[in-house]
């Protein structure tokens, strides 16, 4: 009777248990959907984000990643995840992500270099992780941040960059504060 009891409980369990957990990620997954569309971006490898930030006369966000790296999943879940900060990216960029964790064999092609990730990383000075970094339409360097950035400075930084702020020498910290509009060209 004792063994017939515990396989009882034992089968339960097993069958209740999946059932319960299935139907939650259920209701979590429709309740985020709305949202991750909003708020989805495309990452290209750095190949085709440079042909299409030329075509498409486009700056470029570049985000040096690692999967294993804690402040890259924190901005991922806190600022490109966020609906305004992926609309601007989707409307004024092209979005790079190089996984520096990821296909060690993937070649970068850059101003006639064919390059691993790691000596493109170190070309450009990525010296941790996350780093953003910001390119022209032709793939000129124009900053690179190291660190995580938070979406209150994110989102006036991509304005900066998309009214090229910085070729009219404003400090950014005076176009956030209001003290020096440059103007969309």
């Amino acid at each position: 009777m004792y063994r017939i009891n515990i396989l009882l409980m034992v089968l339960i369990t097993l069958l209740v248990v999946p059932a319960c957990s299935k139907s939650s990620k259920q209701g979590t997954e429709m309740k985020a959907a709305p949202d991750r569309a909003e708020a989805s971006i495309t990452w290209h490898n750095f190949n085709e984000g440079l042909k299409l930030a030329s075509e498409k006369r486009k700056h470029i966000v570049m985000d040096f990643y690692a999967d294993w790296c804690g402040w890259c999943r924190k901005m991922e879940a806190e600022v490109f995840t966020d609906p305004e900060v992926a609309k601007n990216l989707r409307d004024n960029y092209i979005a790079i992500r190089i996984y520096t964790d990821k296909n060690h064999n993937e070649t970068i092609r850059y101003k006639n270099h064919l390059l691993t990730k790691q000596e493109f990383s170190m070309m450009l000075g990525v010296q941790g992780l996350p780093t953003v970094v910001f390119m022209d339409r032709e793939g000129n360097l124009i900053t690179k941040i190291p660190g995580y950035i938070n979406k209150e400075t994110f989102l006036p930084l991509l304005s900066y960059i998309r009214e090229e702020c910085y070729q009219k020498k404003v400090p950014f910290k005076d176009y956030m504060d209001g003290k020096v509009p440059c103007g969309a060209k």
